[in-house]
């Protein structure tokens, strides 16, 4: 197949050497998979991307983090056009056309929270090229309403769980979810090691913000006697007001905090020799990359059971009884729910010694490959293209 792969540009496409970047990892692994296939993929992302396929840049460098809305909406619109042109089977798009979204109101305080609508006007039309789309981001605030209005202008979706797009189907028209396809990680790269675990720390990855509730993680470590090692993102003014009131205060000197620029080799490593992976959320995470890289080096997850990670997890990690909780992304305070939590996840941690690195890690393997990956998404783009010629 011919496939335009559409990516953001606030960060490069860096495969093995990307830091940080869930959506740049994800199209980094596909992408690769794709070209060694024998598709002829062109990838539009920023100039300064590393990829086999044939790159097609839409800003000389990647624009950064708090980028101008402009500037983001500008690029993308470019990389649509020249798409069109190439006369692809099929676009990827992994930025909800971002060029045709109209940003109203940002009310992020300690987590991102905004109000984005689609202007139909403005959305490129690509003809009889299908438009797939995977849905990156989960089904709460504007992402629902947005995700109608696209399916309703004729575009497809992909989910990345099978509750994110549980939680999306009621948005969709009609023959709009071409299925679900789990995220990739590279399952050699991160692999369970060769030295001993110290397993004398929990290590915490992620955006600084409530939602993900590093805070919570790092009361529990301290509780269970162990360090805490934080690797996150604070970059956005809410993650930093968030990381300022919830975590700074509250650290000891034998935590560590590294940022998310840290070289892939070391997040492995620390992966590799965490005694557990932890994803303390208030909110339904619609996958969770962070999982699929822990588990592959053989470490287990410990989070809620909710959202994604209950059908990833499964038994390969521990896995948190929260329904009764109702836990809350928006709180600006630790709640009474919260505490309840993490006491919970003290109770969790005990099963975590009894799961050997194996089990994780098969796991992984199983579900997280690129082979897998791409089998997904072949099948979602014959799918699109087959669905588009009856419309025509």
């Amino acid at each position: 197949m011919k496939i335009c792969v559409i990516a953001p540009v606030v960060l490069p496409i860096l495969g093995k050497n990307q830091g940080y970047g869930g959506i740049e990892i994800v199209v980094s692994i596909a992408v690769e998979e794709m070209v060694r296939r024998g598709h002829e993929v062109y990838l539009f992302a920023s100039g300064d991307s590393k990829t086999s396929a044939k790159l097609m840049a839409t800003c000389p460098k990647a624009l950064g983090q708090s980028v101008s809305f402009e500037k983001e909406k500008a690029c993308n619109a470019e990389a649509y056009k020249l798409a069109i042109d190439l006369k692809p089977d099929v676009i990827w798009d992994n930025t909800l056309a971002v060029h045709a979204h109209e940003l109203r109101k940002n009310k992020s305080k300690y987590l991102f929270k905004v109000d984005i609508v689609l202007k139909d006007k403005d959305l490129i039309n690509t003809g009889n090229i299908p438009v797939v789309q995977t849905l990156h981001g989960p089904a709460k605030d504007h992402m629902p309403g947005l995700i109608h209005d696209l399916s309703v202008q004729g575009n497809y979706f992909v989910s990345i769980s099978k509750d994110q797009a549980r939680r999306y189907l009621k948005y969709l028209t009609v023959n709009r979810h071409l299925g679900t396809v789990y995220n990739a990680v590279d399952i050699d790269y991160f692999n369970v090691g060769k030295e001993a675990k110290p397993c004398n720390y929990l290590l915490w990855v992620g955006r600084y913000c409530m939602e993900k509730g590093p805070h919570i993680a790092l009361e529990v470590a301290h509780r269970l006697g162990l360090s805490m090692v934080l690797l996150g993102k604070k970059a956005e003014p809410h993650e930093i007001a968030y990381f300022e009131k919830f975590v700074e205060p509250f650290l000891q000197k034998q935590d560590k905090i590294y940022p998310s620029s840290l070289p892939v080799r070391d997040k492995i490593k620390l992966f590799q020799g965490a005694k557990a992976t932890m994803m303390t959320n208030l909110w339904p995470e619609p996958f969770g990359l962070v999982l699929a890289e822990s588990m592959a080096c053989g470490t287990p997850v410990v989070g809620p059971a909710l959202g994604s990670l209950t059908e990833l997890i499964d038994s390969a990690g521990g896995l948190v009884p929260v329904n009764d909780l109702k836990l809350n992304e928006n709180d600006l305070t630790v709640s009474k729910s919260q505490l309840k939590y993490i006491d919970r996840i003290i109770d969790c941690m005990k099963q975590v010694d009894l799961i050997p690195a194996g089990v994780p890690r098969k796991r992984a393997v199983y579900l997280f490959s690129p082979k897998h990956n791409v089998d997904g998404y072949e099948e979602a783009f014959l799918k699109a293209i087959y669905l588009k010629k009856l419309k025509a």
